[in-house]
């Protein structure tokens, strides 16, 4: 069966007493104001959950849920999705809210006064992976592959990544691009303020590349089922990424979109990032925290890479192999 869970025709043969409650709830969370961005997420989530339902409980009213038919999705994706533990709380977290908002309402779903959701535990977060972290010479490795098989829309995502060290959320928001020959893009940032990403040398280059290949009226981040609904289309082409990466330099580990973040902010400081050479000296932490929307150089620290061995081998006149 095909990974695509959720398509515009299973959503119309959802059973609607399920869909007026999903709907009912992401209006609830409009009334008390929670980020449009996170709506969207719980939106997507519970409409993924129902067409699971339709597939695979025969579109069962999601009210006569007992607990085992939660823990069977739960089942589902742990063991057939293989998704994460983070995914996995984070998708039961907004079932368990959903279902508990119809046992709070006396109204509509009077009768509804268990909510067996609430029953599901779970999972323990993951172990934290080891960070990657890309080097100039792997950018560049990467970045030549794509621009020889003329792969611009991954060109202008990973300049725009590494150009940046943008999240891949605010990477996701670029669609307007008549600033981008100035060199910035206003996105809204983590924690709904308003702040511009700089774009340099490469990513105005790339930007160049990937809009002479489009069509007018076509979405800026496009996937093979159309316009990119969610950042999932970006995450997927990032995994691709990874995969040429792997097969020109077998040493790569593999990387997230985060990596790039923590790649940027490394690399500006330790004075090996392309734009080191254009300035003639590496970053200050300083400026580094800035570019990259941080509150603190303390957040900006973490992101780099540990200094402690570095610094007590140094000491000693140790060489760290």
């Amino acid at each position: 069966m095909s990974r695509v869970l959720f398509t515009q025709e299973r959503w119309k043969n959802v059973k609607e007493i399920n869909k007026k409650l999903m709907q009912q709830y992401i209006r609830n969370c409009r009334s008390e104001k929670k980020r449009p961005r996170t709506i969207e997420q719980y939106e997507c989530d519970l409409k993924f959950f129902l067409c699971w339902n339709l597939m695979y409980h025969h579109n069962m009213n999601v009210l006569d849920f007992k607990k085992k038919h939660f823990n069977e999705f739960k089942f589902f994706m742990i063991e057939e999705r293989m998704a994460s533990n983070a995914r996995v709380n984070r998708i039961m977290s907004v079932i368990r809210n959903m279902m508990s908002y119809a046992e709070d309402d006396d109204d509509d779903y009077e009768d509804y006064i268990r909510n067996p959701a609430s029953k599901i535990k779970g999972l323990e977060k993951a172990p934290i992976k080891d960070i990657a972290f890309l080097s100039q010479l792997q950018i560049d490795l990467l970045r030549e592959y794509l621009l020889t098989h003329k792969m611009y829309q991954h060109l202008c995502l990973l300049d725009i990544l590494y150009d940046s060290g943008a999240r891949i959320n605010e990477v996701f928001q670029v669609s307007n691009t008549e600033t981008a020959n100035n060199g910035y893009l206003k996105v809204t940032c983590k924690g709904g303020r308003n702040e511009y990403i700089l774009l340099h040398d490469r990513a105005k280059e790339s930007l160049k590349l990937h809009l002479s290949i489009k069509q007018d009226g076509e979405a800026f981040w496009k996937s093979k089922y159309g316009q990119a609904k969610d950042t999932s289309t970006l995450r997927g082409w990032v995994k691709e990424l990874y995969v040429i990466l792997k097969t020109l330099d077998s040493k790569t580990q593999y990387f997230t979109p985060h990596s790039f973040r923590h790649s940027v902010i490394e690399n500006m400081l330790n004075g090996s990032h392309y734009l080191c050479k254009k300035i003639g000296r590496a970053f200050t932490i300083e400026e580094v925290a800035l570019i990259v929307h941080h509150k603190s150089t303390d957040m900006t620290k973490s992101y780099a890479k540990p200094k402690d061995n570095e610094i007590i081998f140094n000491m000693f006149g140790i060489s760290i192999g």
